[in-house]
């Protein structure tokens, strides 16, 4: 899983497709199942993965949101799927309710008779 966050600067992220000649990359939201398609996206070689290099930002990514991402090559056979998870909070700190859920303890002790 990749993990993004929703700022308006520019951001890399890395990836091992089956084959390095992606023509198209297409990011769906899995909330709202709206896609934005990136063509002849730049891509660096580093030993075993590839390196997707943006001049531009990620406009279209909302906190909290999904996002499945499909490569393609000019043919349209699919080289490499993965899933986006796009957030603001610190990876170490991420919660998925982020003090949304607050849990309650209490002493009580029950019994159960079967």
């Amino acid at each position: 899983m990749i993990v993004l966050k929703d700022y308006t600067y520019t951001q890399n992220f890395k990836f091992m497709p089956r084959s390095k000649e992606i023509a198209t990359m297409v990011f769906i939201d899995e909330l709202t199942n709206t896609s934005t398609t990136i063509t002849k996206p730049v891509l660096v070689t580093e030993k075993y993965y590839v390196k997707f290099l943006s001049s531009r930002t990620f406009s279209f990514l909302i906190d909290g949101h999904t996002y499945r991402l499909n490569c393609f090559d000019a043919e349209g056979v699919p080289l490499y799927r993965d899933k986006i998870m796009c957030t603001n909070q610190p990876i170490q700190d991420y919660t998925i309710n982020n003090g949304d859920y607050v849990a309650n303890h209490t002493s009580n002790e029950f019994i159960i008779y079967e």
